[in-house]
Order: structure tokens, then sequence, then C-alpha cells
């Protein structure tokens, strides 16, 4: 029994010195071999990427590799900073709610990380998500920016209330005109409130300025020390009533995030459906000093002009080129949206039509490096788009200090390409979230099974 009692705590002694090694090797990472577009610079021929902690520690040529570190061979293929879209409601349980005025709401409540969603992301290159609510509301809620893998939702936060959703598309039976007037009134009923909380700010400091101003003059009153001690405990019970004057100076919950919005402390995405929502959105955020992005619709190119030169992030349409006929001609005349806004010096970025969009005639703009490379197809330089991928967007919902290029400090957040990024042909090898490998293609049953050929039999019975 004591012989059995000796190899037991043995066993368990060198089980623990083995897993000490495997666990700070989970926590070490090296990618070596491949072309690495960092964004930022010049591309690295043959380089290294470390990574530990799910943080990059150095990026470069011929770096040493901690033996204990495990190793990605990427050689022949490329690497990249993970995609980043800049506007999706595809994470949600569900895009809207019923009420379109809900700016209290916080998507995190309806993200559901077992969505499609995710993991069709990870299987594009996709590893950081601004979740938003959909277009059919007015005030539709707080967004926040999530990457696409993790068990719960409070995980996969990057940025919690990242923006608050506007949409001039009106919502139910309301007209435009009726839309952008319960709009306004909103906006100009929060001015007023938070006028009226700096009303009482101010009386409430008034009050507090005043009640120290008489205990000092009660101080020095030398009567008040022969005052009964009776007296002495009522007016202390008088102390701990509530002061009529010191109301509550912070905003409530329902208008919190409209505070926060005039204040300029939280950003708003303003969506315009049609050419005539861009000037009315304009006049908004200069109106009310808004932080704003616009999502333009597919028919805001023409007012692009209006936009031109002016300080908004643009994020485009999912339908970037399509046909439309010239009222005056009758002729048939391919709008090419990238282009268009591209020679009117306005930068822009793209988001995806999303997986719950899928169809015969569209799987195209269902995918972010798809519209990069239709982007690409039409004059955009290689270079730009991908930037428009990663970096541009980050820069756009203020997590470039996180993610987007890679560079040393930031989230190892990677992908690793089978051969030159938006070209056809070329697969998402391998994408890493944090420093974990989430995807890999040779791992990937459900492109294996839709890659199979038809007619092929192998396996079935």
């Amino acid at each position: 029994m004591a012989t059995n009692h000796h190899v037991t705590r043995l066993a368990a002694v060198l089980a623990l010195a083995l897993a000490a090694p495997a666990a700070s090797a989970q926590d070490q990472l090296a990618i070596k071999g491949g072309r690495i577009i960092p964004v930022v610079g010049e591309p690295i021929e043959g380089g290294v990427i470390l990574v530990r902690d799910g943080t990059i520690q150095a990026v470069g040529e011929d770096l040493d590799i901690p033996i204990e570190a495990r190793v990605i061979d990427a050689t022949g293929k490329v690497v990249l900073p993970g995609f980043v879209e800049p506007h999706s409601p595809e994470p949600l349980v569900q895009a809207n709610e019923v009420n379109p005025n809900v700016p209290f709401v916080s998507v995190v409540d309806a993200i559901d990380p077992n969505a499609t969603y995710f993991e069709e992301a990870r299987r594009n290159g996709v590893t950081t998500a601004h979740a938003i609510p959909g277009n059919s509301t007015m005030f539709g809620g707080k967004s926040a920016v999530v990457k696409t893998s993790g068990t719960f939702a409070e995980d996969m936060v990057l940025r919690r209330d990242a923006a608050l959703k506007i949409s001039l598309r009106p919502s139910g039976s309301s007209s435009r005109m009726g839309h952008l007037a319960r709009l306004r009134r909103e906006l100009d009923e929060t001015l007023r409130y938070m006028k009226s909380l700096e009303e009482k700010k101010a009386e409430a400091a008034r009050a507090e300025a005043d009640e120290e101003q008489d205990e000092e003059e009660g101080g020095d009153d030398e009567g008040d020390a022969n005052a009964p001690q009776e007296e002495d405990e009522e007016q202390d019970d008088e102390g701990d009533s509530p002061d009529p004057s010191a109301e509550d100076t912070e905003p409530d919950a329902q208008r919190e995030a409209l505070v926060r919005l005039l204040k300029g402390e939280l950003p708003a995405f303003v969506y315009c459906e049609q050419a005539m929502d861009v000037p009315q959105a304009l006049r908004l955020i200069d109106e009310y000093k808004l932080d704003a992005t616009l999502i333009l619709g597919r028919d805001c190119y023409k007012a692009v002009d209006l936009v031109a030169g002016r300080d908004e992030p643009v994020v485009l349409d999912p339908d970037l080129v399509f046909w439309e006929t010239d009222p005056r001609t009758d002729e048939d005349e391919r709008i090419v949206l990238p282009r268009i806004y591209r020679e009117a010096g306005v930068p822009i970025t793209f988001q995806a039509s999303g997986v719950s969009s899928f169809s015969a005639t569209s799987l195209g703009p269902s995918y972010l490096w798809y519209q990069a490379a239709t982007a690409v197809k039409y004059g955009m330089p290689p270079e730009e788009a991908l930037e428009a991928l990663t970096l541009r967007p980050a820069r756009m919902l203020g997590i470039d200090a996180f993610v987007g290029s890679i560079e040393e400090g930031k989230d190892a957040d990677i992908v690793i390409l089978t051969g030159e990024p938006l070209k056809l042909g070329t697969w998402v090898d391998t994408t890493i979230v944090d420093g974990r490998v989430v995807y890999r293609r040779d791992e990937d049953s459900r492109l294996k099974e839709l890659l199979r050929p038809i007619g092929d039999d192998a396996g079935e019975d």
C-alpha cells in the first residue's frame, strides 16, 4: 500500500512538471516564413511574428523563436492583420427592436456567440466586428465592438458603447418628414433636459457653498457652545433628512445615451438610405455637433459632392456595383460606388451584406474580402483596399491601438492566406484571435463538404 501511495505521488508530480511547459507553450506563438503585410510599413519577406499572452511581442526578420513557443510555418503564404468589419447587425439575435426609439438599449444583450455570422467571419478572416442595430429604427441603441471568437458575449467585447445608431430611413408607417421631426424633437428635448441638469448642479453647488459659509460663521459664534444638547440633536436629525435642493443631477437611464451623444462622448453612426437623406444628416451633424460616421445607401452616391471635403468617415452600401436606367435618356448605366467616392476624394470602408442575405445572385457581397476585391477591380490600389479592410475601420471605431495592423503591442489578431490577398483562388488558411488559433482550413469540415464534387459519394454507405 505504501509503495502504491509513493507511486501515485510521483505520477502526480511528473504530470504537473509536464503540464507546466505545455501551458506556457499555449501562451506563446510564433509565425514564421510567410510574407508579412503589416499594413503599416513595408512587407517583410520570410518574416517572424512572436506572440505572447495574446499580444504581438515582436515583428521582423531572423527573430529568435522561444523553444517553448508553438510554431506555425507560413512559408509560401501571406500573413495579414485580421479584417475589421465596421458595421454589421449580423451578430445580433434581432437586428432591430419593435420600438424605433430605444437609445438606452445595448447590443451586448442581443449578441449570440453561436451565431452563424461568427463562424463565417472566422472562416473569412474577420477577427473584429462592430455589432450595431440595423437600419429600421430611429435611435436604435448602443453598439459594441467585439472579437469574433468567444464563449460568452461579455468575453468578446473589445469596446462597449462604441456608438449610437441613428437612421434617417422612416420606420413603420412614418413619413420621412415625420421621422425627421420626431428625431429632432428627441434631440431638442434632450438639450432642454441637459440644461435643467446643469441648472440643478449650479443650484446644488450654491446651496453647498452657502452651507459651508454658515458653518464657518456658526463656528465663530461662542453662543452656540451654550445651546442645549437637545437642540443639537434635533439639528443633527434634520441634517440627516434629504435636502430638497440637492436633486439628482445625473442623467437617468432613458436619457443617458442621448446626453452622451450631444456632449460628444458617444459617436453616432448615421444611416442614409437615399440621396435626399444626406443633406439632412449633415445638417443634424453640424447643428447638434455630432461625432458621426455616415452609413450610405447605394442611392447616396448622387450626393457625393456634399460629403466630399468633410471629416465624417464613410461606410459604403454592400451593393457596390449595380445598373441604373437614366430617366432622361432611358439608357442603362453601370454605377461603381468605390470609383465614384474615390474620385471625389472620400475615404471609404466596406460592409458585407451578411450571411442572412445569401442568394444565388448576390453571394459575393456577403464577404468583406469580396468587397475589397471589387474595389480593386475598378481602380482602387490593393494597398488601399487592404487598409480599408483593416486599419481604416479600426481608426473609425477608435480601436486602432489594439487591432488593424501587425505591430508590437497590438492584439494578435492575424490571418494567414494561401496566396496573395484579394486574388481569385486565395483562401484563408488560418485565423488567429488574441493569439489563439480559432480557424484552420484543413479542419473545416463544412467547407470540405461544400467543395466536395457533385456525385462524389466517398464516405457514404
